[in-house]
């Protein structure tokens, strides 16, 4: 029974984080940005999301990822909160 509860609210959490796919920049890095769709979400799990996209991408390509700047915008619980990874695969 616990098992399921957590796992509820793992995906409630998941669903509360919209990530989008990685972008080129035209400095030559990568970008992800996620997007907080509920005001409760915290800040740590919408930049966890994006830096877990930027991982994946660079994984699926044999390389690894390197963070070169976090961007966040927002206020938990007053504004909607984005935070962008600008990130290389080496």
């Amino acid at each position: 029974m616990k098992g399921r509860v957590l796992l509820l609210g793992i995906g409630m959490l998941t669903a509360c984080t919209s990530v989008t796919g990685v972008n080129s920049r035209q400095d030559g890095h990568l970008s992800v940005t996620s997007r907080a769709r509920w005001d409760f979400v915290s800040w740590n799990h919408v930049r966890s999301a994006s830096l877990k996209e930027a991982q994946a991408y660079c994984h699926k390509r044999k390389k690894e990822m390197h963070a070169i700047q976090v961007h966040s915008e927002g206020l938990r619980g007053v504004t909607s909160q984005t935070v962008e990874v600008i990130f290389d695969c080496i």
